[in-house]
């Protein structure tokens, strides 16, 4: 997964041309990841030492300050609602006040990070973690760390919840249905979260694949860039394909790249993710967190479910 994201967003990175020849076979391009990935880095370093709330900002803050999992070489910047919350946290040192609770915190920049979230609790939990109001707890609260909107919130649990029932063996279309029916389902028992849910209204109807993606208004809020990411990977029957459709949504959007193509390494195994991955720069920063990962045993695919405890 983390190697797909940061070719999905190295990828976005490049001129069109070398997107098409790279998708083509057609180039050994560089691939220079960015910001989403090194927080998805920062995500999943914290969390294979076990869940600590604490523990996630502190390597949210060594990303800002320090430039840890943000090596030379790589593509950073810092979106202002996720600057601004790690400054409340140096300021106050109050971990649950730092995020950000205006509109503007319902942002697409929030979606990237909490992916490994999303492999994190299925393999804690289960694919029915969304029944274990801890397990809930705990993605909100990450997620609140910085983007602490329920509109964003909502967002990441759509997300979280199609991820699970992917890595549960179901296809796209109905790990989609399904995803999007339990978080209906949940967030509809919440009355903070109710308003939100119009937003997916459009991702849940029947044909929602067959709009036009230019359909699609990307204006930086999650929720449809979640739909930008749902569609591309409806429309698609390959890694490769995937990708090139979520670069059909413009060089305006990494994102949407970089969320494709980690859900869509997940979903089809393909070998070209580890033959792109051969020319990320700084790649052993990469797999030296993914090493860490696997050695902690709490994002294996093997393991069975275990409580959060």
């Amino acid at each position: 997964m983390l190697k797909g994201m940061a070719v999905g967003e190295s990828i976005a990175y490049l001129p069109v041309r070398e997107q098409e020849k790279l998708l083509r076979g057609e180039s050994d391009h560089e691939l220079r990841w960015g910001t989403q990935t090194s927080l998805a880095l920062t995500t999943t370093a914290s969390l294979s030492r076990g869940y600590q709330l604490a523990d996630v900002m502190i390597h949210l803050q060594n990303w800002y300050k320090k430039r840890q999992y943000a090596p030379m070489g790589t593509i950073q910047d810092v979106d202002v609602v996720t600057k601004q919350a790690l400054e409340n946290y140096t300021k106050n040192r109050d971990i649950l006040a730092a995020g950000i609770g205006t509109d503007d915190a319902d942002s697409e920049n929030i979606l990237s990070r909490m992916l490994p979230v999303s492999l994190y609790l299925y393999h804690q939990v289960g694919v029915s973690f969304i029944n274990d109001e801890p397990a809930m707890l705990m993605l909100h609260r990450i997620a609140g760390l910085t983007h602490n909107d329920e509109g964003a919130l909502v967002s990441v649990g759509m997300l979280s919840l199609i991820v699970s029932q992917i890595l549960d063996g179901h296809l796209i279309s109905d790990a989609v249905e399904n995803g999007l029916a339990f978080g209906f389902e949940y967030y509809s028992r919440h009355q903070v979260f109710v308003n939100e849910l119009t937003a997916f209204y459009d991702l849940n109807l029947p044909d929602f694949s067959n709009i036009p993606a230019d359909k699609i208004e990307l204006n930086g809020k999650a929720s449809p860039t979640l739909e930008a990411v749902i569609w591309s990977l409806l429309n698609s029957d390959s890694y490769t394909q995937a990708v090139e459709k979520s670069l059909i949504h413009g060089h305006s959007n990494s994102i949407v790249p970089t969320l494709v193509s980690a859900i869509a390494a997940i979903y089809y195994k393909d070998d070209l993710v580890l033959e792109f991955g051969q020319n990320l720069v700084s790649k052993r920063v990469i797999t030296t967190v993914i090493g860490q990962a696997e050695r902690s045993s709490r994002f294996n695919l093997l393991n069975k479910p275990t409580n959060l405890g």
